[in-house]
C-alpha cells in the first residue's frame, strides 16, 4: 500500500474518534485516497488500498473450493461487506457503522500491518487471537527455517 512491492509490517495501537474516524499511520498509507474495508477471514477488518482491492478480486474470480454452496457464501459475504471509503487530509479513514458494531471497535483498535494489507482488530479480540498464536509458534518454530 505504501508503495508498489512494499510489504506491510507492525502493529498500531489507535482509537476511533467520536465520527468513527481512524487514524492511519503513514508507514500503513498508500499513495491513492481511496481504501476498500471488508470482513477478514479472522474476527478483524481488512483494508485494502484500491489498487490492491483490484488484485483481491483477481484472486477470488481464481478461487475454487469443492464446496460450491461455501465458496459463493464467501464471495457474497465478502463483497457484500466491502466498503469504499477516502483517506481525509488528516489521514484518517471513517469506519462505516457496520463495522464499528459487529467488530466491537468500541475502546482502543489495533491496525496490524500482514503482507500487502492492513488488518484492523478491537485490542481484546487482538490480544485473544495473539496469545493463541504464541502457542502454535512455539509448536510449530522448530519446523520453520527462515
Amino acid at each position: 500500500m505504501p508503495k508498489e512491492n512494499s510489504v506491510l509490517t507492525g502493529i498500531s495501537f489507535h482509537t476511533l474518534d467520536e465520527k468513527n474516524r481512524l487514524f492511519i499511520p503513514p508507514k500503513f498509507r498508500s499513495e491513492e485516497k481511496k481504501y476498500v474495508l471488508t470482513c477478514g477471514i479472522d474476527n478483524c477488518i481488512v483494508i485494502y488500498s484500491f489498487n490492491h482491492w483490484r488484485n483481491v478480486v483477481k484472486k477470488i474470480e481464481l478461487l475454487s473450493i469443492k464446496n460450491k454452496t461455501y465458496q459463493r457464501a464467501f464471495v457474497r459475504l465478502f463483497f457484500a461487506e466491502a466498503e469504499i471509503v477516502e483517506i481525509d487530509k488528516q489521514g484518517r479513514l471513517l469506519i462505516p457503522k457496520k463495522f464499528k458494531h459487529k467488530y466491537k471497535l468500541y475502546n482502543e483498535v489495533v491496525l496490524v500491518g500482514n503482507k500487502d494489507k492492513i488488518e484492523l482488530w478491537a485490542k481484546e479480540e487482538w490480544d485473544k487471537y495473539y496469545d493463541k498464536m504464541l502457542k502454535i509458534i512455539k509448536k510449530v518454530k522448530t519446523q520453520i527455517d527462515i
